[in-house]
């Protein structure tokens, strides 16, 4: 029962941020401002205001307020905690796949060198292919580390003999194929989208700033509105 009710409030969550899409994703990246507090903390609150604002709707209308701005609060609210639940999720996985680079990467490294020791003796007299080896061994980014993989397979598929003549085992070409595929995908994971430019972050960010512009037009006037009225007025400071 309670699996239910979660997905049904993550259902409502991806509602609202349908129903905020276009707004969100149109915001002008001038416009955007970076949270200041936790996502929870901010929304948690922000629903608070909705509730106390809607109370006050008539107080705060006379005053000038578009009382539309309280009515935005709550599937806004949603709209933000869908596009954060989405952030957080890349940046998990990103975080995983960092860890899992740190763990597999030395074995990587080690496969990588292991080639290039081989080849370098396999055809040491043979200039051509001997300059191909050299070019390969340099640069030392991790990216060139899975590219060296796959072009010392390539490299050894097409000139064999010299490596079978030293009893050199040709199966590992087919294990350096496989290895730069898969250290390939998680170099890609682990340095990711889910950065500070990320396309996620962003539109976390920009839902933010939508909320934060809303909700703040409403604590201001609550407390213009509330100014001698010390515990209504406390309400409406964030």
């Amino acid at each position: 029962m309670q699996y239910i009710t979660k997905f049904n409030y993550t259902m409502s969550y991806q509602d609202d941020f349908t129903q905020w899409k276009d707004q969100i994703e149109n915001l002008p990246p001038t416009k955007v401002k970076l949270p200041n507090q936790p996502i929870d903390d901010f929304v948690a609150s922000t629903e608070t205001l909705a509730v106390e604002a809607n109370k006050d709707r008539e107080l705060l209308s006379a005053a000038g307020l578009d009382v539309t701005l309280i009515d935005e609060l709550t599937p806004l609210s949603g709209a933000l905690r869908y596009c954060q639940a989405q952030w957080m999720s890349e940046y998990r996985a990103r975080e995983e796949a960092q860890k899992e680079w740190l763990e597999q990467s030395p074995l990587a490294y080690e496969l990588r060198d292991e080639l290039l020791h081989h080849f370098s003796f396999a055809y040491r007299d043979y200039d051509d292919i001997k300059k191909k080896v050299m070019r390969i061994r340099e640069g030392g980014s991790h990216a060139d580390m899975v590219q060296d993989l796959v072009e010392l397979a390539v490299l050894g598929e097409k000139f064999p003999e010299p490596l079978t003549t030293i009893n050199f085992d040709i199966s590992t070409l087919q294990q350096a194929r496989v290895v730069s595929h898969s250290m390939s995908e998680l170099l890609a994971a682990a340095n990711g989208a889910a950065g500070a430019n990320g396309a996620n972050k962003q539109m976390r960010d920009k839902a933010y700033t939508l909320l934060v512009d809303k909700a703040s037009a409403i604590r201001e006037y609550g407390r213009y509105i509330f100014w001698k009225d010390e515990e209504k007025k406390e309400r409406y400071y964030s």
